[in-house]
């Protein structure tokens, strides 16, 4: 089911290309791409990494229609705004459909590092504003309950340290991450302190037709 608030979803979008060059640093994302080059590589690939592809995706889940985008492929990258914008859950039962048994989920999907009390709050008032952030082991539960193996010697939680300097210096057009820090602030929680980052995973389908 989709899980934003259309208001948000369009601000997000909007920001999102000048917003990504400040929420990660260039290290940041290099690594990504050559993370999401080397798995990709030698395949017939589906890139949902997109602005373009979010927006399909996501009208196609307004619409409930029940293919995925793309025919039958060995690989899929998940990465980009859809991975913020669509429930995980839709996200990866979406891939299984454009997989051929099998193939290969690459993903790179921010989420937080644990449920510390920072963490905590953070994904709760998320959830509650716009749209809800997940640990990397419950992204992780949630591939498995979706027929995906996750390979563990290529799969990692990543932190992200820019993410939250950027946020407190009200450096980002999308102005939800930092209404979210205003409030932990308020409630006497120290926002340097929720462990955000990305998960980066391989994993494959185990899917039967």
């Amino acid at each position: 089911m989709t899980r934003f608030l259309p208001s948000a979803a369009s601000e997000f979008l909007l920001h999102y290309a000048r917003d990504a060059q400040k929420r990660w640093s260039p290290e940041d994302l290099t690594e990504q791409e050559q993370f999401g080059r080397s798995q990709t590589a030698n395949l017939d690939w589906l890139d949902w990494s997109t602005e373009s592809a979010a927006l399909q995706l996501l009208q196609a889940s307004l619409v409930a229609t029940a293919d995925g985008l793309g025919g039958s492929h060995d690989a899929i990258l998940v990465a980009g705004p859809i991975v913020e914008l669509l429930d995980p859950e839709e996200l990866f039962a979406r891939a299984a459909r454009s997989l051929r048994p099998e193939g290969r989920l690459v993903g790179i999907i921010p989420c937080l590092r644990d449920n510390s009390p920072e963490s905590l709050l953070f994904g709760q008032i998320a959830a509650s504003t716009f749209w809800p952030y997940y640990t990397a082991e419950e992204l992780t539960e949630m591939l498995g309950e979706a027929s995906f193996s996750v390979a563990p010697e290529v799969s990692r939680f990543v932190t992200v340290a820019r993410f939250n300097q950027t946020v407190l210096k009200d450096e980002l057009g999308f102005k939800g991450f930092r209404e979210i820090f205003q409030r932990l602030e308020t409630e006497g929680y120290d926002p340097m302190e929720v462990g955000w980052g990305e998960l980066r995973f391989v994993a494959s389908a185990h899917l039967s037709f």
